[in-house]
């Protein structure tokens, strides 16, 4: 028996890895493979002297035997296994070499996975791939607990820690839910790296996309490792996000990068660091919920995502309903060279959706088009491209009949977000389904550059924009004031539904469109160069193509408001609500008393005179739009 783990899952090519090993053998060694398309044996230790350590508890550092290992400088970046060897004085004195065959990532034992890292960060690759070691952790149940087994070592209120410092991780401890087989990839379990992971590693390296990789812990302990990339990917099913990662990941956005999250049940817990990186803490429910670190009562994760578990569902024994995603908007440039329509569903035989997914809260327009209802954190202007209701069938669906997974793109800008709202993409992907693979080569090309944010559609009216059809438009590539006064060559991408995308080049940042004259959804695209090739950056925005009633309508509305707000000034923080400084929406608000009065007493009745006029205006405008 040998089972062993890391001091810290990452190293950096030519440094030393520390490994911590039990075994009841007199002698072991580690033979050491690369993941990529395909497990690639790499090297093999000199034999080390065993020791037999006892199993620890699940919420302290087991402190096993310690031996470092040199790590050739000459070594790829990638995700490495270390296989465990044992052996005896006589093997040692035969030198058995390593065997032809490679081992399986997968077992519960002999088995350790570390990460090769490079040095500088982005030397090789400005795509970062992170893997999900939090999730990996709370779900390994050696020594008997995790963060869904209780026993004797559970603490008798909230919150939980589990240590980071046993074997597990990934691969080589014990399940949480060993009796839980994927009827869809019963090769592997669905709590460690080689069922989420080393699909979609196989696939990028087949397809000639060359990543770099880190782990939660490595982003954790240094949240501006992002700088060095553009796009960051979150794979398969990525649950337990530290608020330092969190923090890191919306200021990468923030400043241009991009996110991909080929994954589900996304940033749904909140765990807690220790210093030195030896376990993970988490008010999870099998001791609170009201309590719970669920990052939705704190600060809900689709403000990031765009889309979250309580909008989703789980499926998780047992063969699932055929659920895929249909198609909306089909001229996005996600969809390019898919062969897809408007309403086509794809995935659905591949059991593409589940086994976990997430959604946002969706609503329909009057055109019909499906949007977010923007009411529980999900931005309202998320570009909703793929949608599947769930069925009564699934074993969890938070929202009850209102469940469904949802595939979106988020400009939060300047960088952009995309999310496949599906714990089995990778799977999918990886056994080659057409549109699935499409989708994907979309996503990592267009969102390997730096991002920028695009505004519009000008000109606004009250502070707000309103693309009616018929109307001219025009949009805006925010580019960084680093720019100055170097040359900006610009290719814009208008699509509208389904059409073909109008490509239009410019000189500047700008452009005007003419918006089509029906209700639609239309997205700007747009690569921009900004000196030149180095220059390279990327930028998209979906809107909604009101109809002349809709356009109308809400021109009305807002200058109604700007008619109130006129009337009564904001109040100062500190001001009593009272007769005369009453907010606009107090239900005991009186506008002659609270407003105009109040406005007129000023003797600025010109301004109040002239918001009026607009007001006319606009319902003139509405009538006519609507035929009386």
């Amino acid at each position: 028996m040998i089972q062993g783990y890391p001091r810290v899952p990452s190293v950096v090519a030519g440094g030393r890895l520390r490994l911590h090993v039990s075994t009841t053998a007199p002698r072991y060694r580690v033979e050491f493979y690369r993941q990529g398309e395909r497990l690639v044996h790499l090297g093999t230790s000199d034999w080390r002297r065993g020791q037999w350590a006892l199993a620890g508890q699940p919420d302290r550092d087991w402190v096993w035997p310690t031996e470092e290992f040199d790590v050739p400088a000459n070594w790829p970046a990638g995700v490495f296994l270390a296989h465990l060897v044992e052996g005896d004085d006589d093997t040692v004195t035969a030198g058995a070499e390593a065997g032809p065959q490679p081992p399986t990532f997968d077992a519960r034992d002999a088995r350790v996975l570390f990460l090769v890292r490079n040095r500088p960060p982005g030397s090789t690759s400005r795509v970062l791939y992170k893997l999900a070691w939090f999730t990996y952790h709370a779900y390994n149940a050696s020594g008997g607990g995790s963060l869904y087994q209780t026993g004797s070592w559970l603490p008798s209120a909230a919150p939980i820690s589990v240590t980071t410092r046993r074997p597990g991780g990934g691969t080589g401890g014990a399940l949480s839910f060993p009796e839980a087989q994927d009827v869809y990839d019963p090769a592997t379990p669905r709590e460690g790296f080689s069922h989420w992971d080393a699909p979609m590693i196989a696939w990028l390296e087949r397809n000639g996309h060359a990543v770099e990789f880190c782990t939660d812990l490595d982003l954790h302990e240094d949240p501006g490792l992002l700088d060095a990339y553009n796009l960051l990917l979150c794979v398969g099913h990525d649950e337990y996000w530290s608020a330092t990662m969190r923090g890191a990941v919306q200021r990468f956005v923030g400043a241009g990068g991009n996110v991909a999250f080929f994954a589900g049940n996304v940033c749904w817990w909140r765990v807690d660091v220790a210093a030195d990186g030896g376990s993970i803490t988490c008010r999870h429910p099998v001791v609170a919920q009201a309590d719970s670190d669920q990052w939705w009562r704190h600060e809900p994760e689709n403000s990031l995502t765009g889309v979250s578990y309580r909008n989703g569902g789980g499926w998780w024994t047992g063969p699932r309903d055929a659920v895929g995603y249909t198609v909306q908007h089909a001229g996005h440039w996600v969809y390019d060279g898919s062969g897809l329509s408007t309403g086509d569903t794809f995935g659905a035989e591949q059991r593409l959706v589940g086994y976990e997914c997430d959604g946002a809260r969706l609503t329909r327009t009057p055109a019909g088009h499906i949007v977010a209802a923007g009411t529980d954190g999900s931005p309202p202007d998320l570009a909703v491209l793929g949608v599947a209701p769930l069925g009564v069938g699934w074993q969890d669906r938070p929202a009850g009949a209102n469940a469904a997974a949802t595939m979106v793109v988020l400009n939060s800008g300047p960088g952009t977000v995309f999310t496949a709202g599906t714990t089995d993409w990778s799977r999918v992907l990886d056994a080659g389904h057409v549109e699935v693979e499409r989708i994907t080569t979309n996503v990592l090309t267009r969102l390997a550059v730096r991002g920028l944010r695009i505004t519009g559609p000008h000109p606004c009216e009250s502070g707000s924009t309103f693309p009616a059809v018929g109307e001219r438009a025009r949009f805006r590539a925010e580019l960084p004031y680093t720019a100055g006064n170097s040359t900006v060559r610009a290719i814009w991408t208008v699509t509208v539904g389904d059409g073909p995308g109008v490509r239009l080049e410019s000189e500047g940042p700008e452009i005007e469109v003419a918006l089509p004259p029906e209700a639609s959804l239309l997205t700007v695209a747009v690569t921009a160069y900004v000196g030149g090739p180095a220059g390279e950056r990327f930028g998209t925005l979906t809107v909604r193509v009101l109809s002349a009633h809709e356009g109308a309508q809400a021109k009305l509305l807002c200058s109604l408001r700007d008619l109130v707000l006129a009337a009564v000034p904001p109040l100062l923080p500190t001001s009593p609500v009272q007769v005369g400084n009453r907010p606009f929406g107090d239900p005991e608000w009186e506008p002659v008393r609270d407003g105009l009065r109040r406005l007129l007493d000023h003797g600025d009745a010109r301004a109040a005179l002239a918001r009026a006029e607009a007001v006319v205006a606009s319902a003139r405008r509405l009538a006519g739009a609507t035929g009386g």
